[in-house]
């Protein structure tokens, strides 16, 4: 709604204007009223009015010197609608020489108010609208700056910040869900909120500034006079802030030199990386966050998982992550050495139980969010390891001799046919890669090698005790290729299928 203030000095004439039209309707409102200039110049001092109604005959302060003294005290002057009458005019051209083109002639015809409103209206949100593009532009091209020395070390626009005038301070807070945004939304809330520090801390001497990086991360930038480095205003800027943009935490400290600015804003960034993994809540400053240990020395945690994992300890597998982590918090180890460690102790773990088909391309993804919280990172590595462990339960269930006998049989019935152990898995109703490691483990030798000397071994039988010939017989023992059964017969005999024959018929004549 575009705010009103309606000026005139006779009572009834306002309540006649105000009951003309449908102002809310029309996207107005009638805020204010007063009797004469000096009336309204007091309310546009103290509040924020879109449009002022003045008449021009009026005691105290007249409309003519109320609208030189708007064009003269305010650079954001409110539109202006003139009411006169026909002798008035001389009035009115004065008014218009202060930049007022709107002007009512009473009494005042409805359709013509109408019509004078919606001219204004028009032209006001016009500006708006203008005038909000071109503060985002500018925005955006002094965070594109500003990102520009931080992110990539440019020295020219280092130059453009550097000061020795002034104190600088850094602020670093993660809002995950600007990713969402586009550009221009970014834009307007981060200025909002510049805006609203500025104004709430105008009293303080700070000069505060919001810019975003490439990983979302709000740069939170205050400058206050040398003298009032230590002042206590900084912390209580960032507390607003964090309360505001509704984040977890922020990381702050003194900017020494912008020459420094790169490492500085880096190292900035793992100590925020730190305190939010660890949960630490509120503004800290960088000072309460000792160095990180860049090493994990424990080795074993994988191998002692994929124990626990078979023996189906559930709650002794959280309880050694938990400890886990909780040594890590200890020895203060960096996060990211730490996503690093878990990534590959869970690729350790996969590859061990050969479970590759539990997981998509992207299910590890979370370990690189900058911003998960221990408590539910440690949630997300348990969701992965028990499905693990359910799996491997459900598997073990056919891990039994008599279930492997019965595999062997359905082979030896089947062994002539066009068999892997892909389909015999899809028959049985088990994996067939958790059945790949159960053969191997069970018949020493992997499924392809056991079918070959079957169907090897059963060829010998029929070579001697037949006279079919030699693409019969590969045919009947499940070989299509003649060629290939001759290969695969010499590699596990050590001689051809027709040698054997003559050799094997040859030994038994004499």
């Amino acid at each position: 709604m575009l705010k009103v203030l309606l000026v005139e000095d006779e009572v009834y004439m306002r309540k006649g204007i105000i009951k003309l039209v449908d102002w809310n309707g029309r996207g107005f409102v009638i805020y204010r009223e007063a009797s004469n200039g000096q009336e309204a110049l007091e309310i546009l001092r103290k509040e924020h009015i879109d449009v002022v109604i003045t008449d021009i005959k009026m005691p105290v302060m007249d409309g003519i010197e109320l609208i030189r003294r708007i064009s003269e005290e305010f650079e954001n002057r409110p539109a202006v609608i003139i009411i006169s009458g026909y002798n008035e005019f001389e009035f009115a051209k004065a008014a218009i020489r202060y930049g007022v083109n709107d002007y009512l002639l009473k009494p005042i015809d409805e359709a013509e108010l109408i019509q004078t409103l919606e001219r204004i209206k028009t032209r006001i949100l016009n500006e708006r609208e203008y005038h909000r593009r071109k503060n985002l532009f500018e925005y955006l091209k002094r965070n594109s700056r500003f990102m520009r020395m931080i992110e990539f070390d440019e020295v020219s626009t280092i130059e453009q910040f550097e000061t020795n005038d002034t104190t600088r301070w850094m602020g670093i807070g993660k809002k995950e869900d600007l990713q969402y945004e586009d550009d221009l939304t970014i834009c307007e809330s981060l200025l909002e909120v510049e805006k609203e520090v500025n104004i709430k801390f105008a009293n303080k001497g700070i000069d505060f500034r919001c810019y975003w990086d490439s990983f979302f991360n709000i740069i939170l930038i205050i400058e206050t006079e040398q003298k009032n480095k230590k002042n206590q205003v900084i912390r209580q800027v960032y507390e607003h802030v964090t309360k505001r943009l509704n984040l977890q935490s922020i990381v702050f400290d003194e900017i020494k030199s912008f020459q420094n600015i790169h490492s500085f804003y880096k190292q900035l960034l793992k100590k925020l990386s730190f305190a939010q993994f660890y949960e630490k809540i509120g503004v800290i400053e960088a000072t309460q966050i000792e160095d990180f240990e860049m090493y994990i020395e424990d080795k074993k945690l994988g191998s002692e998982l994929i124990k626990l994992i078979e023996e189906r300890k559930c709650e002794e597998i959280r309880y050694k992550l938990s400890q886990f982590f909780d040594e890590c918090h200890n020895k203060k180890i960096s996060p990211e050495i730490i996503k690093g460690y878990i990534l590959l102790t869970l690729l350790e773990v996969i590859d061990y139980f050969e479970v590759y088909q539990l997981f998509e391309a992207d299910s590890l993804k979370f370990i690189y969010r900058s911003s998960l919280q221990k408590s539910k990172f440690i949630e997300k590595v348990m969701e992965i390891l028990l499905q693990i462990a359910e799996y491997v339960t459900e598997a073990t269930k056919f891990n039994s001799s008599s279930f492997m006998k019965k595999i062997e049989l359905f082979i030896k019935e089947n062994y002539n046919k066009d068999i892997t152990i892909k389909s015999i898995a899809q028959q049985f109703y088990i994996n067939p890669i958790y059945l790949g490691r159960m053969f191997k483990k069970h018949f020493n030798m992997p499924f392809n090698k056991y079918l070959h000397i079957l169907r090897i071994e059963q060829a010998k039988k029929l070579l001697l005790k037949t006279d079919k010939k030699i693409y019969e017989i590969a045919k009947e023992v499940g070989y299509n290729d003649t060629d290939y059964f001759a290969l695969k017969f010499e590699e596990y005999v050590g001689k051809s299928p027709s040698k054997y024959r003559s050799s094997m018929i040859g030994e038994t004549n004499y």
